[in-house]
């Protein structure tokens, strides 16, 4: 679940679709919508109804670190080549690459 958030969430940023309110949404067929807000440190804060918000900030190498209440965070760091790697400790990484 994690890397499926992970990953819409780097769609919206690049392609910045959907917009709500200064923010956005992230609407799956069969699942709740997750709410996506900027907040002012450049991060997001996203959210679906009944659970706990995450929070995704900006690492000084240009990747971002999720953090939810609970969990261990996640890092999402950029490829030399493009697309995006992402991290949890202890587990495989995940390759999200440009095609």
């Amino acid at each position: 679940m994690k890397t499926t958030k992970a990953f819409w969430l780097l769609l919206l940023v690049a392609i910045g679709s959907l917009a709500h309110a200064g923010g956005y949404v992230i609407q799956a067929p069969g699942q709740l919508p997750t709410y996506v807000n900027p907040t002012p440190g450049g991060g997001y804060t996203t959210m679906s109804p009944g659970q706990m918000p995450s929070y995704t900030t900006p690492t000084p190498g240009g990747g971002y670190v999720i953090q939810t209440p609970g969990q261990m965070p996640t890092y999402e760091t950029p490829n030399p080549g493009g697309g995006y790697t992402v991290t949890t400790p202890g587990q495989m990484p995940t390759y999200i690459n440009p095609q």
